[in-house]
């Protein structure tokens, strides 16, 4: 083996203590921090140059020779520097030098070659191998820079590796997983907990994308949201607590919290996440969640500062504010204005001294929905505390209903001590329920410019509108017909009629009361028959009948041998004023009935909107598609009579469904409604009803001039109308098949030509409410 020049090789020595010296032949003493060089060298002259150099510079120096099993005793002497001579005689430099790399703790050692400034090659093999090079002769200022430089650098690394243990130590004892990563998005740290966790290894993951722990559906976002952040776009989670879904090694999801914090070294930036499996709580909060999203009663937590935590579905459905909106904001936002003094003070006399009014009691209060309207409450308070902490749940019961019954019962019995007379009574109702009716549909017109209800608040007032027209339409009527009625009640009491008499005027009065809820079915052809004999018979007797009462007797069930059996009953003068006060009386009632109908239809209507408005969903019935088939034809009966006939064609096997009942009967109306108008008032409507497989169909068909081919493809988009300007909006189509499709998944179709036009409703016997439909399904 090659040896440095000038020097002749010696024995290998062993490393020598300053002690051992004679005095003459001991270095100064070393500086206190300065460091300590071990020489691994045969050369004894060039040991002693560097040993003096290093010595007088205040290192500490140890030295040894070539030979076997130096690593110990390099290990022992923990130098911050290792000068290696590239020319030993009975070892090789560079396998030392692989095996002190290869030791953990001499690793990080810098080793220094040290060779001649004439032998290239070994410069050049020792450069690429070691850390630094120092060159014979002795360069002493060179030597001494070098060496204080890789002895920083090796304090450095020492202290990084300090640094690193501490910093593991914390990690492999957190509980939670602690995981590091770079710019790139790769894992760097991963610590006990992580794997515990995850089910990597730290070896499996060290290198590995993030991505590996992150769902598929969110990993695109996580590659956005590196990018912004790298690029100096604000971040969404760093410095944040947030919930997210994980993915472990087996493929499994479970949710986790996670605490996200950036860092940089040596202007590299760094991730560090700490993440908690809280599936646990999730699955405790769920039970939570489960019980309060049953509850019919609002039931809303908040914190001691009065800021609402939890809010359920009841809540909103009473309240209108969803849960994201409440959640966060404080309760002051659903007390009424002038209660917040009062509550703030409640509060902080709670908090001060325990004493409380309202909790562990059941009050009635008010509340304020979202609309700004105030709506009668019932309120069970309760609190309790965590960690030290105090929160506060409430329990409220909408008693609007109940307010509301307590008022009517107060107004009926009022009522009855005024003794007021029962038609100047149904009177006064009637007029309160059209002036209701018209502040409705004023505030109806009010919402259906506010741009938040769209298209949805459009074709709700063209829904509102039938019914509102059918019963201003039957109101102006049954002031008429209560006017003559009047007259001829005042009639009717100069009649002098006798106890049987009487008691005959009582049994037609309760036939007009049942008729007007239930009329004869006749045929068109009977009911016309009936009308021309009944006329026949009173002109013959010389009585000129009102041009309806032949029409209402008919439509009592009366036939010519029924009015000569009263004719037996009444004489000459009285006959004539009991069957106008007849028809007048099946005139009310049965214009009672329809208003009846018609304001009903326009409060479900307008709850149907309220519920949409704050984001709830339509209750779902029990619905005999008949029924309400019946019912929108008793609504439009004043449209139909001028010259519709209608056929009715019901399968008496037809099963209730569940269904959205007030939508059906708003699709009903539109359908019905288009098919008079497209007859001109005049023609045949034909109303069937079948089953059909797991199917219920229903069909609205008339002999009108039928839709053009070229039309028919667009019939059921928004907007689109047939009717000349003003007579329609083009909306009721849209609406009706989209209360067919997506709410109750099923199907509306049309079939038209000259002279025939059918549309079809197809309603599933086995709708589940709430279930996505096929169509939401394949979206997602």
């Amino acid at each position: 083996m090659k040896t440095l020049p000038h020097h002749r090789p010696t024995a290998p020595e062993k490393p020598v203590s300053r002690a051992a010296l004679p005095d003459q032949e001991r270095e100064p003493r070393a500086s206190p921090g300065r460091g300590s060089v071990f020489i691994v060298m045969d050369e004894a002259e060039v040991v002693g140059e560097l040993r003096s150099l290093l010595a007088e510079d205040g290192y500490a120096v140890a030295t040894a020779g070539s030979g076997p099993d130096l690593l110990p005793t390099i290990t022992a002497a923990a130098p911050n520097v290792v000068l290696l001579c590239a020319h030993l005689e009975r070892a090789s430099p560079f396998d030392l030098l692989d095996t002190i790399k290869a030791n953990p703790p001499t690793r990080d050692v810098p080793v220094l070659f040290v060779t001649t400034e004439d032998d290239a090659e070994t410069r050049v093999k020792s450069l690429q191998a070691g850390d630094d090079l120092v060159l014979h002769p002795l360069d002493e200022r060179e030597v001494l820079a070098r060496i204080e430089r890789q002895v920083t650098v090796s304090k450095v690394r020492m202290a990084l590796r300090e640094s690193e243990a501490k910093f593991r130590s914390v990690m492999e004892s957190a509980i939670d997983a602690i995981i590091s990563g770079d710019v790139s998005g790769r894992i760097r740290s991963w610590n006990l907990a992580a794997s515990g966790l995850f089910g990597y290894t730290e070896e499996e993951v060290i290198g590995r994308p993030i991505e590996i722990i992150i769902p598929e559906r969110f990993r695109e976002a996580h590659r956005q949201g590196m990018a912004r952040v790298s690029s100096g776009g604000p971040s969404h989670v760093i410095g944040k607590t947030v919930e997210l879904a994980a993915l472990r090694k087996d493929g499994s999801e479970f949710p986790v919290e996670l605490s996200l914090a950036t860092w940089f070294l040596d202007d590299n930036r760094f991730y560090t996440g700490i993440l908690r499996d809280i599936s646990e709580r999730k699955q405790a909060e769920q039970k939570f969640r489960s019980v309060t999203e049953s509850a019919i009663d609002a039931i809303i937590s908040a914190d001691h500062t009065g800021c609402i935590i939890t809010w359920n579905k009841a809540a909103t459905n009473i309240l209108g504010f969803t849960e994201e909106e409440a959640v966060g904001q404080r309760l002051e936002m659903i007390i009424p204005e002038r209660f917040h003094e009062a509550h703030r003070n409640g509060m902080a006399r709670f908090t001060r001294t325990g004493e409380a009014h309202v909790i562990g009691r059941t009050v009635e209060l008010a509340a304020r929905t979202k609309s700004g309207a105030e709506v009668p409450i019932e309120l069970s308070l309760s609190t309790w505390t965590v960690r030290d902490e105090r929160y506060f749940t409430g329990i409220i019961r909408d008693i609007g209903e109940r307010k509301r019954a307590e008022e009517a019962l107060r107004k009926s019995e009022q009522a009855l001590r005024e003794k007021t007379v029962e038609m100047e009574q149904k009177n006064a109702e009637l007029e309160e329920t059209l002036r209701k009716l018209n502040e409705m549909h004023d505030q109806l017109i009010i919402q259906e410019k506010m741009a938040s209800l769209g298209k949805l608040s459009a074709g709700m007032a063209h829904e509102l509108n039938n019914p509102a027209a059918a019963a201003q339409r039957g109101a102006d009527q049954l002031r008429t017909a209560f006017e003559g009625w009047q007259n001829l009640q005042l009639r009717m009491r100069d009649l002098a009629l006798d106890e049987g008499q009487r008691e005959q005027v009582a049994e037609l009065d309760e036939l007009a009361k049942q008729r007007a809820r239930i009329p004869a079915q006749l045929s068109a052809l009977t009911r016309s028959d009936r009308e021309a004999a009944v006329e026949d018979w009173l002109l013959d007797r010389g009585l000129t009948p009102d041009g309806d009462l032949p029409s209402a007797l008919v439509s009592l069930g009366l036939d010519v041998p029924d009015i000569e059996a009263l004719a037996r009953v009444f004489d000459a003068d009285q006959l004539p004023v009991v069957l106008d006060w007849l028809g007048f009386k099946y005139a009310i009632y049965s214009l009672v009935g329809e208003i009846g109908l018609s304001t009903g239809r326009i409060v479900s209507l307008v709850k149907a909107l309220k519920t949409y408005t704050y984001m709830d969903q339509a209750p779902v019935q029990s619905v005999d598609v008949r029924e309400g088939l019946e019912n929108t034809l008793i609504i439009l009966h004043n449209k139909l009579k001028r010259g519709v006939t209608v056929v009715r064609d019901y399968a008496a096997d037809l099963p209730v469904i569940e269904a959205y009942a007030s939508e059906l009967n708003q699709v009903w109306t539109n359908l019905i409604d288009n098919a008079v108008d497209a007859m001109q008032g005049s023609g045949t409507l034909t109303v069937r009803a079948r089953r059909e497989g797991r199917w219920v169909v229903v069909e609205v068909e008339d002999d009108g001039p039928g839709i053009p081919r070229e039309h028919q493809s667009k019939i059921f988009d928004p907007f689109f109308t047939t009717k000349g300007p003003g007579q329609g909006t083009g909306l009721g189509l849209n609406i009706s098949r989209n209360l067919i499709v997506q709410k109750h998944q099923g199907h509306m179709h049309v079939r038209s030509e000259p002279g025939h036009t059918c549309f079809s409703v197809w309603l599933p016997m086995d709708l589940h409410p709430g279930e996505p439909t096929q169509q939401q399904k394949r979206d997602e």
